[in-house]
């Protein structure tokens, strides 16, 4: 062998040392598929279940423990705070599976998740309830991104389809008995049971995830090098710090009395320091907006406006139900069951359509994006007029005579029809909401470049979390200030009633929607007052039904532009 020197060339050490890494490579990925996989998928998806089984059972709730503690002006705090930090931090467990290994990193969104639970039971007021909802869904998006991570690791490529129809199914199940479970636990010994029960679960979870995930990744670092600044520094944390402060920001401008100077150049502040961080100093970042344009930029406008509507149903309606129409909570957890079952069956559906179609894959997901926030705009306007035109409830369950002019059709809030058609309304817009989501995630499949395929389902996963948070906080908020001025108006600004209202009752009534049935007001106010509260619940769709229409629009111009694509190209 010749000596080497500095014009020798490293071509056959590269090569080796390819092959050592391939060779390395291929022989976790064998240890991998390996693994005990009943264990890793029971501790995976027994999270997964008590995620999703939580985020429907607090949105049944929500109502009844708001009036616990009499802080019913505070109710879109407790739907809010979990979603908010669901937002920032599930983007991040990516990159820290990445860096400090699957098993670390399932273990943190355990723990996060069972910590939240645990103060969640001993809260006294909506604030305390709010901050250990926060601490919950630090884990709780965690939870849902490492499942589908870890599972991609322990099986084959023809494998993986299966299980995500399994883990689909393990999350549609949760989603569905949330809101009946969520009721029947408020109705018989309280909501903290609920909560509490859910920590020795978690505990399982990570019991059975420290045993058995044991994947190994030729990316991850050595144990001593992966918590060192130069790893950690690959994590955009001041990315979402100062996402999360803008998107809270936004949340105290429109549903607090603190000083909105202070508050909007926070805001502002915090907005440009986030799009500081996302163009010049995060190494890998949570937006990348170069991605950003053309068709992708569309459906992600489109799957913000999605998720607002839905997360703005599915907290309203709970609320609506329980408060104008005195329905148990326990009951309306049934209601929430079909626009669940909705979901799991337009994800399916969706699937198939896009499996067996002749149309190019991309031109039919934007006919199914579009066609799904037409049903979603038509639930809510049907949704809409069917509040307008269902008389409120009271307390005696004494039928209630039309409350507007004998031409205009009503239904008594006994009959059956205006439930059935409300069912059907709330269903529209869920199914609507599951097209549109699979559909574009088929579609970055599809026509994104596979090494982006992962940097555009994140992205697209966080502007659903965006939507979601948005839409239950704003549509409770717009809510609230409504019920506020309408109430005001209705108590001491309208001469429509003689009965004397005082300042005491409207705090009340503010603060504890209870009082509105028990304060034992004359059923003639009681009617009035119903009204004015189904009056503030009409205001809340109408950011939904004109985020909506706009979401048509947007979704018209992306299937006239493949239309046009289709067109020169000469596919279909």
């Amino acid at each position: 062998m010749e000596p080497l020197d500095e014009t020798s060339s490293l071509l056959p050490e590269d090569n080796q040392l390819e092959r050592t890494v391939s060779a390395l490579e291929r022989s976790y990925h064998e240890h991998n598929l390996s693994l005990p996989k009943i264990p890793i998928l029971l501790s995976l998806w027994l999270g997964s279940f008590l995620s999703s089984i939580d985020g429907t059972i607090v949105a049944n709730i929500m109502n009844g423990v708001a009036e616990e503690f009499h802080e019913s002006d505070k109710k879109q705090w407790i739907a809010t705070s979990y979603l908010l930090t669901n937002t920032a931090f599930q983007p991040l467990y990516g990159k820290l599976s990445d860096i400090a290994g699957r098993k670390f990193a399932v273990l943190t969104a355990h723990f996060f998740f069972g910590l939240g639970c645990l103060l969640t039971c001993f809260a006294q007021n909506v604030t305390q309830f709010s901050i250990a909802r926060a601490i919950c869904g630090i884990g709780g998006g965690g939870i849902n991104a490492m499942s589908s991570i870890t599972v991609s690791d322990i099986c084959t490529t023809r494998e993986r389809g299966i299980f995500q129809g399994y883990a689909n199914i393990v999350f549609g199940s949760g989603q569905i008995l949330g809101g009946p479970i969520g009721g029947i636990f408020l109705d018989s010994i309280g909501w903290r049971p609920l909560f509490a029960i859910q920590v020795p679960l978690i505990m399982v979870c990570s019991l059975l995830t420290y045993i058995n995930v044991n994947i190994k990744l030729i990316h991850v670092p050595p144990i001593h090098e992966r918590f060192t600044w130069k790893n950690l520094s690959r994590i955009d944390i001041f990315g979402s710090i100062s996402l999360v402060i803008t998107i809270s920001g936004v949340l105290f401008l429109t549903s607090t009395n603190l000083n909105k100077a202070v508050l909007l150049f926070i805001t502002v502040a915090s907005f440009l320091i986030f799009l500081w961080v996302e163009v010049y100093y995060a190494k890998e970042r949570i937006i990348p907006f170069e991605l950003l344009k053309g068709a992708f930029g569309l459906s992600s406008i489109a799957t913000v406006i999605s998720s607002f509507v839905v997360f703005g149903d599915i907290f309203r309606s709970p609320i609506y139900l329980q408060l104008i129409q005195n329905i148990s909570v326990t009951k309306t957890g049934l209601y929430l069951l079909f626009p669940s079952m909705a979901t799991a069956v337009g994800s399916i559906l969706t699937g198939h359509i896009l499996r067996t179609t002749k149309l190019n894959i991309a031109h039919c997901a934007s006919l199914i994006n579009f066609w799904g926030m037409v049903l979603q705009f038509g639930g809510l306007i049907v949704e809409y007029l069917l509040i307008a035109h269902v008389n409120p409830s009271m307390a005696t369950k004494e039928v209630v005579k039309a409350l507007m002019s004998p031409s205009t059709v009503e239904f008594e809030s006994t009959a059956y029809t205006w439930k059935v058609i409300f069912i059907c309304a709330s269903t529209a817009v869920a199914f609507g909401y599951s097209l549109l989501l699979v559909a574009t995630l088929v579609s970055i499949v599809f026509t994104i470049d596979r090494s982006q395929q992962g940097t555009m389902t994140g992205i697209f996963y966080l502007w659903r979390s965006i939507g979601n948070v948005l839409g239950a906080s704003l549509t409770l908020v717009v809510y609230e200030n409504s019920l506020s001025k309408f109430l005001w108006n209705y108590m001491f600004d309208s001469d429509s009633t003689t009965y004397k209202f005082t300042k005491e009752q409207y705090e009340k009534l503010i603060k504890d929607s209870a009082y509105l049935r028990s304060s034992g007001f004359p059923k003639k106010i009681l009617r009035g007052l119903l009204n004015v509260y189904r009056n503030a619940f009409l205001v809340s769709y109408v950011p939904n039904l004109a985020l909506a229409f706009s979401g048509i629009v947007i979704l018209w111009f992306l299937v006239r532009l493949y239309d046009r694509v289709s067109k020169t190209t000469g596919e279909i």
